[in-house]
């Protein structure tokens, strides 16, 4: 695979986690509840970890002679806190899929494919502790 190709990728990767990273923050500031405190402890340390996701995305771009991304996508930010969840759920449920599918594309360069094995693990939590908030 061409470094072209991998950069590509993880700037994907990278515009994915920046947009959760955000996303996370505000629902951490905005969820309210009878849980709040829990809940809004459990949308912080994900969105730190989304962060660090982030930090080696971007090192590994530039060590590739890229350019890392400062983009993220819009994020969403429903008014029912119960909604927060189930869009991070379904945010996160989609990194799985991505990041599978980049796990193949990179396959190649084994340090980029191990970084991803790595994140993907961690995606595969999140959506687990979502999932337990959700009781499914």
């Amino acid at each position: 695979m061409a470094k072209d190709k991998v950069i590509e990728v993880l700037n994907k990767a990278l515009t994915e986690e920046l947009t959760a990273l955000l996303q996370y923050m505000q629902h951490h500031y905005l969820y309210q509840g009878a849980n709040s405190p829990s809940v809004r402890d459990l949308l912080k340390k994900v969105s730190m970890t989304e962060m660090k996701h982030a930090y080696v995305l971007g090192e590994r771009v530039a060590a590739l002679g890229g350019m890392p991304t400062t983009k993220p996508e819009p994020i969403k930010v429903p008014k029912k806190s119960i909604d927060m969840i189930k869009a991070d759920l379904e945010d996160e449920i989609k990194a799985v899929e991505d990041y599978r599918k980049w796990i193949k594309e990179v396959s190649e360069d084994p340090v980029s494919r191990l970084m991803l094995e790595k994140i993907l693990g961690d995606e595969e939590e999140h959506v687990t502790d979502l999932q337990a908030l959700l009781g499914s």
